[in-house]
């Protein structure tokens, strides 16, 4: 665990496509409409056409986003828009990137990965919905390929996987792009040699879903569905899957807070709320939202958090552990040291009687636009958390434990479009 495969990649043919980075995305599921019709006009190959194909007026059962995508995946397959490389490779993968002004160079691999279907070695740490599951099921269906790599972590505390990796650097990058503010590069790693010594390494790795449980649990499902179909190919490739791996060294990546802006707090009023959250949260006012984020970045406090209501705005840090703990009942220490699941069943649902279902809170990795929600009306409160991190994604993962959603926002996404994994 885990068996990972090197695979011949489908790659966009520069004789066709000039400049890659106007065809590549980020993944499906951060994109907005605004961005969706942006990359629509960017390149007509633009993967989005593929990954988050658009929703027509005129859509029927039998022409809709999801089979337009196959429609164009096979026509750029035809007129050799994609090609397939030449040969089998792990593809060395780096992104340069800035983190609070200092440059991060994370550097990982895309092979594909044999399907955990006990569910035991490959952990996910986020539950999956099934309206997306469906999304992306019936979009495999119509192309039959992995479109984009799910975010995969794993433990290389000597660095023995990363020596192996930077081998690729020796030749020039085949991909050498700047996209969405950072800087994309991808080598190819074909000697044998090299790929056995990467496998015989990764053998006795855990691994730790990052980003992309929704594809992965359809990925799952399909290759169950692929066992009863007729095409041997198909049945056999179907049990492997695309992923970006990544070491989990909290160097090398970068985890952003997701903020809340709640628009339904009942009768609740501002005192109302300092008093309630008095007794078990030491409670600070500040000045700024700057100097606000800045005390949470510092703060020895275990857990902490930010609030801005009716103009004002105030840094909370819980005085009084044991009392979350006894809120949480039934899950585990490391579950509860989390700071998205004090404010959700602690503060939330404990304290303040919010719900916290039916649309009630919004989501953004910007406290800016959260504080200007609450501004605007838009909400009646915003809470800023500081990031989750890796180790304690790891450890709720390992305890088979999964995180209240929104816990975590790996930065930057693996771009889509890259590379591409056709099934058949």
């Amino acid at each position: 665990m885990p068996n990972i495969k090197p695979f011949k990649g489908f790659i966009y043919n520069k004789d066709k496509v000039k400049d890659i980075s106007k065809v590549v995305a980020p993944p499906y599921d951060i994109i907005p409409k605004k961005m969706q019709d942006e990359l629509y006009r960017r390149h007509p190959n633009n993967v989005v056409r593929l990954i988050l194909n658009k929703i027509k007026s005129f859509d029927t059962s039998k022409n809709n986003r999801y089979t337009r995508a196959g429609r164009f995946f096979r026509s750029w397959l035809a007129s050799d828009v994609l090609v397939r490389d030449t040969g089998e490779a792990v593809y060395v993968y780096s992104q340069r990137y800035e983190d609070c002004g200092k440059p991060v160079d994370r550097i990982g691999f895309i092979s594909l990965i044999e399907l955990d279907m006990t569910g035991k070695k490959i952990l996910p740490h986020e539950n999956t919905l099934s309206a997306p599951k469906v999304d992306r099921l019936d979009l495999m269906r119509e192309v039959r390929a992995n479109l984009s790599p799910i975010f995969v972590l794993y433990d290389d505390k000597s660095s023995k996987v990363l020596k192996v990796l930077k081998k690729a650097f020796k030749a020039r990058p085949f991909i050498d792009i700047t996209y969405d503010g950072s800087m994309h590069k991808v080598w190819r790693l074909t000697d044998r040699r090299d790929i056995d010594a990467l496998k015989k390494l990764m053998k006795d790795k855990s691994i730790f879903i990052a980003d992309g449980h929704h594809r992965y649990e359809v990925a799952r499902t399909y290759c169950r569905q692929a066992k009863k179909n007729a095409f041997g190919a198909l049945r056999a490739n179907a049990k492997y899957m695309m992923a970006y791996f990544v070491g989990s060294d909290e160097k090398m990546l970068t985890v952003l807070p997701t903020h809340r802006m709640v628009k339904d707090i009942g009768s609740l009023k501002l005192q109302g709320i300092l008093d309630s959250l008095g007794g078990y949260f030491s409670i600070e006012k500040a000045a700024s939202k700057l100097l606000l984020l800045a005390k949470m970045r510092e703060s020895s406090a275990s857990c902490v958090f930010g609030m801005y209501m009716s103009g004002k705005l105030y840094l909370l840090k819980l005085k009084d552990r044991p009392a979350a703990g006894r809120a949480m009942k039934d899950k585990s220490k490391d579950w509860k040291s989390l700071d998205v699941a004090v404010l959700h069943h602690f503060v939330f649902k404990h304290l303040l009687g919010i719900k916290d279902e039916d649309g009630n809170i919004e989501y953004t990795k910007d406290a800016g636009e959260a504080k200007l929600s609450v501004d605007k009306g838009m909400a009646r409160v915003a809470f800023m958390l500081n990031p989750t991190k890796v180790s304690q994604i790891k450890a709720v993962a390992k305890l088979g434990e999964c995180m209240p959603k929104k816990a975590t926002y790996f930065y930057p996404k693996p771009a889509s479009g890259l590379v591409i994994n056709k099934l058949d």
